[in-house]
């Protein structure tokens, strides 16, 4: 009978160990999964405009911050050439670091000719003035340019805003750029928070808000088509003009003294200053005896936050322990 040699036996050895323990080796370092390739991508009626995407973006400029957080959101900095308009509101924590790498092309709306040095194939605005005709930038000049163009619907809205409505805008960006995925987490992560706000107000009585934006003869302030006021009814509110079928209107200060808020909500942005704006309520005779204005009530909610953005769930959460500090 042949001997076997002891480098062979020790050969068949290994080989045997590998075979059975193959399956768990292969569980703790799988392979890196296949790039997923594009789904073609048709953005349907954004505010009247409809496009279709065979390839994703790359080159967007963002003309406001909520848009320009959103992007930041879905880890979208690397796409990105260009920013603008933020005009005092502030970049969120979060967001920073993707943000300070990004080229500021102007503090307001840049000019058609700053915006096209950046050559965006892409350009995202979260209210209507980014496509301004005093900016020389409509949807329909850059499309004549063959530069696509993405509105945050809320800017055309003709209905009360909710939360689904922000949901859906990450999808729109996350499938016009390929990351569903990505789209898909951070509804998830902002659902989850909303709704621990929701169990936390469970069964408190909402708190009637009356939201001042600006105005000295009359009130500049929110109706029923905002994500303001869909933030104020998720931090326990109401806004007492949500019946009101508008984003942003002026109501007479009798019609403030009429609807009784518990509370005034000051929205703030620069100038004037929440004192300003309070001492300019504290000068409106009819209002002497409103319930917010006895109670000294004037909680704040700044416009970094309350834009339709990602960080509207932020405000929420912020609102929630203004108007309850008993459930915060």
């Amino acid at each position: 009978m042949a001997r076997t040699r002891p480098w062979a036996a020790a050969v068949a050895t290994l080989a045997l160990f590998a075979t059975a323990c193959g399956g768990a080796v292969q569980d703790k370092k799988p392979s890196a999964p296949a790039p997923v390739a594009y789904k073609p991508y048709t953005d349907a009626d954004n505010c009247g405009v409809t496009t279709t995407y065979d390839r994703p973006p790359q080159r967007a400029a963002t003309l406001t911050s909520n848009a320009t957080e959103l992007m930041l959101e879905l880890g979208l900095a690397d796409r990105m050439v260009g920013t603008a308009y933020l005009k005092g509101r502030t970049i969120g924590d979060r967001y920073k670091e993707a943000y300070a790498r990004i080229p500021v092309l102007a503090d307001a709306q840049p000019s058609l000719e700053k915006l096209l040095e950046a050559t965006p194939d892409f350009v995202y605005s979260g209210y209507p003035d980014g496509f301004s005709e005093s900016s020389g930038h409509t949807r329909a000049r850059l499309g004549e340019l063959n530069v696509r163009t993405h509105l945050n619907p809320e800017g055309c809205a003709k209905a009360p805003v909710t939360f689904d409505r922000l949901y859906d805008e990450l999808r729109s960006i996350g499938g016009i750029f390929g990351v569903p995925e990505r789209a898909e987490h951070s509804v998830a992560e902002l659902r989850r928070r909303l709704d621990a706000v929701t169990a936390r107000l469970a069964g408190t009585t909402p708190v009637k808000v009356f939201v001042y934006n600006s105005g000295a003869d009359a009130a500049q302030t929110t109706g029923g088509n905002s994500m303001l006021d869909e933030i104020i009814t998720r931090a326990g509110g109401t806004n007492v003009f949500a019946d009101l079928n508008e984003r942003w209107t002026k109501v007479s200060w009798e019609q403030v003294a009429e609807r009784k808020p518990d509370v005034v909500l000051i929205y703030d942005y620069v100038t004037p200053s929440v004192d300003a704006k309070i001492s300019t309520l504290r000068a409106v005779p009819v209002l002497a005896d409103v319930p917010a204005l006895r109670a000294n009530a004037f909680p704040v909610i700044s416009l970094s936050v309350a834009q339709p953005g990602p960080r509207s769930v932020d405000a929420v959460e912020e609102l929630a322990k203004q108007l309850h500090p008993d459930r915060s």
